[in-house]
């Protein structure tokens, strides 16, 4: 007797290692392949259209109107007609002017030449809405740029 284990059981012994050892390494590449890509965006920090759209019903609205166009119905009683929001990119040169908008938005308006300083700051509002996953506001804001820039005529 030269072994105690047939050829058929021999095999085994080394087939079933060596399943184990490629499941493994195949676990291991589908799980690094799922990861993020260094300059894709998590999808919690992407704008969205329908929360910018919830923001602006709820924030702007009542100036600027639902279409935004600076017919809501507290427009009548401003010193100053607000702003119509969907000729933004036509009077910045065909470009939507994102970071203007929202440093307005953030920081609100200090300047006369830039219009009534009737329109209030938001960025201490947006802050206290969601302090833990949103603390600077910067989402609120985010989404609403990205509504707004879809009200955009040509």
């Amino acid at each position: 007797m030269t072994s105690t284990f047939s050829i058929r059981q021999r095999k085994w012994f080394y087939v079933i290692p060596l399943i184990l050892v490629l499941g493994s390494a195949f676990a291991i590449l589908s799980a690094t392949a799922e990861q993020k890509k260094p300059n894709e965006k998590p999808a919690a920090n992407r704008a969205d259209v329908s929360a910018g759209r919830e923001s602006f019903l709820k924030y702007c609205a009542s100036c600027h109107g639902t279409r935004g166009k600076g017919d809501g119905p507290a427009a009548f009683a401003m010193k100053t007609q607000p702003t119509d929001l969907t000729t933004l990119s036509k009077r910045h040169e065909g470009r939507f002017p994102v970071g203007y908008v929202g440093a307005l938005l953030k920081f609100g308006r200090n300047l006369a030449s830039h219009g009534s300083e009737e329109m209030p700051v938001w960025g201490a509002r947006f802050r206290s809405l969601d302090p833990a996953n949103d603390p600077t506001g910067q989402h609120h804001i985010d989404d609403l740029l990205a509504y707004l820039r879809s009200l955009q005529i040509n």
